[in-house]
């Protein structure tokens, strides 16, 4: 939990207060103790000044008047003449102690790398015991990790590099090869994959944004990668999946390594390099839909179920929009219309509180679309007023398209009267945008007034929404379209 809302702080310093309303209650408390503890600090100022801010962060009254700089400066010193200077400077310094102390409480949440710090301080000859029992908490930390990402290699680099780099002291040890090889291996484990991380960051930019630049790859690397075992950085031969995948789409088989891949490897991945990769298998399918290949929506269905069974959907606790919307599209697309609706009302609370209602409120509304539960469909929406545009349009759009296929042809008249309004006062709205949803009206209105038994109106009509370039739910037009032409042949 952390403590929003926007304090006007013209007096004191605006950055102290910022950075202090981003903790939680419980890091507040965690905090104040970390500032009594005389090892980190020794100005009692900064406990009294922070146990106004404190008071302040935890209560909505008067917030700005108990953080005016006269009088802060009277709580603290009674009596004294205000000091702008020295009220600056101990502003600033509870400042950095905040930092030192976000510091501190990473530091505690990674104990594998507070291990590894501990280790290169037991460096010293009479400390050799301690050093050995770090060491081994390392190797066990490193055995039982849940995966082997990037963090994992350097890890295991940084634990061979503090060996190795004892040893190199007297050069003449037996072992030294023994000390050195493990840390070079590890090094380079760590490049190849982080190398290949970024080097799909880029093929993922490059699909979305034209650019010149490229990423240089030295010479031999393609060739090196192949000479280390798949078991032994699993990592290295999915990443070649994915590049082959994004660089190669039309063969299908890279697709099916992928996933083949992901499953026999499940165990030795970080939950992130999981949720990642089966992201890229996601927009994959989606590319393969957008040829026509529906067949995809049964191979995209079966991966977010995957992602749902290894508990790898939700990041930080969370859901993003765009997942939500993808998942129950793909659950439409297969015809699992029990199962999307399971997941909206059961997933829905973990969607960003901002958007949640919107997104679960259009999200079931086509669902009933699909269903063809078009009196469920206006009851949801006949009604609503969307905060956020792009679920405002949707959804007017949808209602178009339930009034449309009811025969509700006066409703679906008005609205789009009033759709057309919107359309045209709504600044928010692009250009472009605009232009797809006006000729959707258009296109629209011709197909409700068309005689559906004259075979040269319906050819005309579908020649002009097939050649449009920019259409709003084009595939649903081109659907009525056919289902006329269908009517057509069964009458002769």
């Amino acid at each position: 939990m952390s403590f929003g809302g926007n304090l006007f702080l013209c007096m004191l310093s605006e950055k102290l207060v910022s950075l202090l309303q981003t903790f939680s209650k419980y890091e507040l408390n965690r905090f104040r103790k970390f500032l009594l503890s005389p090892y980190f600090n020794e100005q009692e100022d900064l406990v009294r000044l922070f146990e106004l801010l404190n008071a302040a962060l935890r209560t909505e009254d008067n917030v700005d008047t108990m953080l005016d700089k006269q009088g802060v400066w009277k709580s603290l010193y009674p009596g004294k003449k205000i000091d702008d200077a020295h009220l600056r400077r101990i502003c600033s310094d509870l400042g950095q102690m905040a930092l030192q102390f976000m510091v501190e409480e990473a530091r505690k949440k990674d104990a594998l790398t507070e291990a590894l710090e501990l280790q290169r301080v037991l460096e010293k000859p009479e400390l050799q015991k301690h050093l050995a029992g770090v060491e081994r908490q390392i190797r066990k930390r490193l055995d039982s990790a849940p995966g082997q990402s990037t963090w994992y290699y350097l890890s295991r680099f940084r634990m061979h590099w503090n060996v190795y780099n004892r040893a190199s002291k007297v050069v003449a040890t037996s072992d030294f090869m023994n000390k050195l090889l493990p840390a070079d291996q590890s090094l380079d484990y760590f490049y190849v994959v982080q190398k290949l991380k970024f080097y799909v960051a880029w093929l993922i930019y490059k699909g979305f944004r034209s650019t010149q630049q490229k990423l240089p790859v030295i010479p031999g690397f393609w060739e090196y990668i192949q000479q280390i075992p798949d078991e032994d950085v699993p990592l290295i031969s999915i990443y070649q999946n994915v590049i082959r995948c994004l660089t190669e789409p039309d063969e299908e088989q890279y697709f099916k390594e992928l996933l083949n891949n992901l499953d026999k490897f499940t165990n030795q991945l970080t939950k992130e390099d999981l949720r990642e990769c089966y992201y890229i298998a996601q927009n994959y399918c989606a590319f393969k839909i957008s040829q026509g290949k529906m067949e995809y929506y049964k191979e995209v269905f079966e991966i977010f179920n995957k992602v749902i069974d290894l508990k790898i959907l939700l990041e930080d606790g969370q859901l993003s929009e765009g997942v939500y919307k993808n998942i129950i599209t793909a659950s439409l697309g297969v015809g699992e219309y029990n199962w999307a609706e399971d997941f909206i009302e059961n997933y829905s609370s973990y969607l960003p509180s901002n958007i949640r209602e919107n997104a679960r409120t259009f999200n079931l509304s086509y669902l009933y679309f699909h269903q063809k539960k078009h009196q469920k469909v206006i009851e949801l929406l006949r009604n609503v007023e969307y905060s956020d545009i792009v679920y405002a349009l949707k959804a007017k759009q949808i209602l178009l398209r339930t009034y449309y296929e009811s025969d509700e042809l006066l409703a679906m008249d008005s609205l789009m009267d009033s759709f057309r309004i919107f359309l045209r006062r709504n600044n928010l709205i692009s250009k472009n945008l605009k232009r797809e949803y006006n000729n959707f009206l258009n296109f629209l209105k011709k197909m409700a007034l068309l005689d559906s038994y004259n075979p040269q109106s319906i050819a005309s009509l579908k020649k002009s929404i097939s050649e449009t370039q920019y259409v709003n739910s084009k595939k649903w037009l081109l659907d009525k379209i056919a289902e006329m032409e269908q009517l057509v042949v069964k009458k002769q």
